[in-house]
């Protein structure tokens, strides 16, 4: 998933004096890469609920933790590591319930991007 930053320094190069025919092919190249992973994974997890039949969006906006709440931007972050893992699992045949047997996916996804923006 192409993050935010990705974007920005996107849009700051694309303004810059050295940009060449090579570059604009890179990212083009890049952001076609990305979409065929983002369909693989949208493929794989589309319509996936828990046992409650809550969807992955509301999975991650439900997960309860105490401080400071997440910022949009954590929040999209931590969805897109959560259909990555959910998107890999699923090639073995694991499903949202399976995780939720051993870990608070949605959770642990959001802690994760939590810590690696502090």
């Amino acid at each position: 998933m192409i993050s935010r930053d990705r974007i920005r320094q996107i849009r700051a190069e694309s303004e810059s004096e050295h940009r060449t025919q090579e570059w604009a092919d890179r990212v083009i190249d890049e952001l076609l890469t990305e979409a065929e992973t983002r369909n693989a994974v949208d493929t794989a997890v589309r319509g996936m609920t828990d046992s409650k039949g809550r969807n992955l969006a509301q999975r991650i906006v439900t997960v309860k933790r105490y401080g400071t709440p997440p910022t949009a931007a954590e929040l999209d972050e931590a969805y897109d590591l959560l259909a990555l893992v959910l998107a890999a699992g699923a090639k073995y045949g694991l499903t949202l319930n399976d995780w939720d047997l051993v870990d608070d996916l949605p959770g642990t996804c959001r802690d994760l991007i939590r810590h690696k923006r502090r």
